[in-house]
């Protein structure tokens, strides 16, 4: 969305608005008002809007060292998060109340939430501590629906299919179903008595339930909601959350067990009204997460957090999510403080560069494609490139066609859907186990993420409705239709459970960069991923250096082989050569005939008439030419082959050279 500052203008809401549409306005004041909000206020009546203050920055907790114990890192993130937010909004919390003016503020990211008038929006653009005010649209989300029941018959094998194909039953068979850990949702909220969900909820302990720091809901004005407002117990006024939640932990204790980490307990917050979310919305609901509250919303606790929250939701620009990084701001904050996060790629495929919208836009988040019950990606499921990315996207895939799980009919109900929606619990609940496998893992999501990617399945996954994307096939591991594969959380089990090892990238000589630079923790027999950038005028220097078993290069994406032993990759970049060629006419010669050049020099040459004869041109296809002393010239600085001619003329001609100079 195009902005433009909002100058000194009257309080009337024909000036706010006069001012947003003439694009007139001069550029005194701080802060930027949407025009799209000011014509909206402009209208009558007052909008929803969030009022973003100019420190989003994740704060620093280096002194705390890389080895601190994740609790204690969170611990210390919320303090400063919170600690910020007092400081920076306390005179405009004070100037809202003044005007008793509704209002909501957030830590997570430094904003409040605010119903504001024209002539609010008036006074806001002049204030100094607001940078923008945005706006807060709802819009109704187009989620996945219940497939006919002849789909799927409703008498299943006891475990589903997308459990199974993914490899989930094996690692219970290790003794390993996700206990000790917490998955969190964040939906259209949970049926949380279904007989598949009841017993692995965090607020039920067997006789009764106590939903403080267990469940949250950020509706708070919502109009003949089947969930009313600020429910005070999971409610789901739509199904598609119950049916995420069945699939990351669902398990009724007979035939339908629909969970892929059923030793695992979840906690919930409701995003969207019947399927329309807003950006505070879902802010409140990330806050929510790194520290849980009472049903009152206070004495926030960071050791109460989740340690895998499952997205199955998308921000488009027509729900807010436009310029604004808000969004993307408590997404970086909660991975920061060490909870793994799982997004939907979103269902606009099958075309290339359809994952467009928060939070799967974000590096921080670990964005989910869908596959059915074939390995073939779904028709459906978002393909990459994302634009700005650090890496491929999706990260990988799940079953996420014809998903069967809970739904909130009834206690007893359940139903088919399809979508990345139904693909991104499956990692969730891959995540849980992963940490179940290694407790070590709680709060590095980092690590969850590389041990998922690197052991994704890649053998038989096809993607029959698209042939590639960004210059990759299904034949290249990453690409854009399933990122690196579809997940196999068996093999990413027994890669936690081996012995680890530590793999160190560095890059020799400089002149390009390895992301990630610093040193990596491997299971024993995973691969890892890097990205190799190298400088202007560099390119990646085969093979790659180190003592890693070798491995292989995609585009700039090197895969190490199994790695076995702590060992090292080392990047070196070398600079791009290019030939520069010479030929002469009659009655002269120009020499050397050929000479390999580096990038961003200059070759010269000797170019020298016969008696009689002078030089009449000296020209190249692609580079200029400058004569210097005696007989040489030089060219320009070198990009790329360039082919050199010089001709001659007879003593005495009047001769104008070609790249400009006059002759001798």
């Amino acid at each position: 969305m195009k902005r433009h500052r909002i100058p000194s203008i009257r309080r009337s809401t024909r000036g706010l608005a006069l001012c947003a549409l003439a694009l007139a306005c001069s550029q005194a004041f701080a802060a930027e008002i949407s025009p799209s909000l000011a014509v909206e206020a402009d209208a009558g009546g007052r909008v929803e809007a969030l009022i973003v203050l100019p420190d989003q920055a994740t704060p620093v907790l280096a002194p705390l060292g890389p080895d601190a114990d994740y609790l204690v890192r969170r611990r210390a993130l919320v303090d400063a998060l919170r600690a910020r937010a007092d400081t920076e909004q306390a005179d405009l919390i004070a100037w809202l109340r003044e005007r008793g003016i509704e209002h909501r503020p957030y830590w997570i990211a430094n904003l409040v939430w605010a119903r504001l008038s024209s002539a609010d929006l008036a006074e806001l653009a002049t204030r100094r501590d607001v940078v923008r005010v945005e706006p807060n649209p709802r819009f109704q989300h187009a989620l996945p629906a219940d497939e006919p029941e002849t789909a799927q018959p409703q008498a299943i094998e006891t475990i589903e299919y997308g459990v199974n194909k993914i490899n989930a039953p094996a690692v219970w068979a290790l003794g390993y179903t996700g206990q000790g850990v917490v998955i969190a949702g964040e939906d259209t909220g949970y049926r949380w008595d279904h007989a598949a969900l009841k017993s692995h909820y965090r607020g039920w302990n067997g006789t009764s339930a106590d939903h403080n720091y267990n469940w949250h809901d950020s509706i708070h004005d919502s109009v003949g909601n089947v969930c009313g407002n600020d429910a005070p117990a999971p409610c789901d006024d739509n199904s598609h959350g119950t049916h995420t939640a069945g699939t990351f932990a669902g398990d009724d204790g007979g035939n339908n067990q629909i969970g892929v980490a059923p030793g695992a307990k979840w906690i919930g917050c409701r995003n969207m009204d019947a399927g329309a979310g807003t950006p505070a919305r879902y802010i409140e609901c990330m806050q929510w997460m790194l520290a849980p509250t009472n049903l009152a919303g206070q004495n926030p606790d960071p050791d109460l957090a989740p340690d895998v929250i499952s997205n199955s939701w998308t921000c488009p620009p027509s729900e807010g999510c436009t310029t604004g990084t808000e969004i993307k701001t408590a997404v970086d904050n909660l991975v920061t403080g060490g909870i793994f996060f799982a997004a939907a790629a979103a269902n606009d495929g099958p075309s290339c560069s359809t994952i467009t919208d928060p939070p799967a836009i974000y590096d921080s988040a670990f964005v989910v494609g869908a596959t059915d019950s074939q390995d073939r990606v779904a028709s459906f499921s978002s393909r990459g490139p994302v634009s700005g990315a650090s890496r491929v996207r999706p990260d990988a895939s799940a079953p996420g066609v014809s998903t069967r799980s809970a739904t909130n009919a009834s206690t007893t109900s359940y139903g088919t859907k399809s979508g990345t929606s139904m693909a991104t619990p499956h990692v969730a609940g891959a995540a849980a186990l992963l940490m179940s496998v290694n407790p070590s893992l709680k709060g590095h999501p980092d690590q969850v993420a590389d041990l998922l990617r690197n052991t994704a399945a890649t053998t038989g996954v096809t993607d029959p409705s698209n042939s590639g994307c960004g210059g990759l096939t299904m034949a290249d591991h990453p690409n854009y239709q399933v990122g690196w594969g579809r997940i196999d959380v068996l093999a990413a089990a027994q890669a936690a459970m081996g012995s680890d090892h530590t793999v160190t990238p560095s890059v020799a000589g400089g002149h390009g960069t390895i992301t990630p630079s610093t040193p990596q923790t491997v299971g024993d027999g995973a691969t890892i991923a890097f990205t190799l950038a190298p400088d202007a005028d560099y390119h990646v220097e085969t093979p790659i250096g180190g003592t890693c078993p070798a491995g292989s290069l995609a585009g700039n994406v090197y895969t190490t082989g199994a790695i076995t032993a702590n060992c090292t990759v080392i990047a070196s970049f070398a600079i791009d050569t290019w030939t520069v060629s010479a030929s002469a006419g009659p009655n002269g010669s120009i020499a050397p005939a050929s000479q390999t050049v580096d990038a961003g020099t200059s070759a010269t040459l000797t170019v020298t008439p016969d008696t009689g004869f002078v030089v009449a041109s000296v020209v190249g296809d692609t580079c200029t030419l400058t004569p210097g002393s005696g007989d040489t010239w030089s060219t320009s600085a070198i990009h790329g082959d360039c082919a050199v001619s010089a001709t001659f003329a007879a003593d005495g001609d009047d001769t104008i050279f070609d790249d400009g100079f006059d002759g001798p």
